[in-house]
């Protein structure tokens, strides 16, 4: 009896390590200068990435032609993130969050 406690209190403690480790990635933000042209492109796009893995935060505009794509650290990447874009159909060229910052005319957003 004592050896099933004990092993119990193994496995749930290694929930609750495992829990933890998931809790500790971070969100990370890329921005991409894309090709779009019409609002079905914006449209097409936001579908297309609001369920790419991982994916936590979007904006796709069609006005300045740009992507901004807030994603979880090891659920996605930035690289993987460039290739759902492209597999639409439309470029994407990584600019830095100060270049997007600075086409979209904002503030700069706080970086982790």
């Amino acid at each position: 009896m004592k050896k099933i406690i004990l092993l119990m209190i193994v496995v749930s403690s290694l929930f609750v390590v495992n829990n933890l480790q998931a809790q500790k990635k971070e969100t990370k933000t890329v921005c991409f200068k894309s090709s779009m042209d019409c609002k079905n492109c914006e449209k097409t796009l936001t579908n297309y990435l609001s369920f790419e893995k991982g994916v936590k935060n979007l904006k796709v505009d069609l006005e300045t032609n740009t992507i901004l794509v807030e994603y979880k650290e090891g659920k996605s990447s930035d690289e993987t993130i460039a290739k759902a874009i492209k597999k639409k159909g439309y470029d994407a060229n990584k600019i830095s969050l100060e270049e997007y910052n600075k086409i979209t005319k904002k503030e700069p957003e706080k970086t982790n």
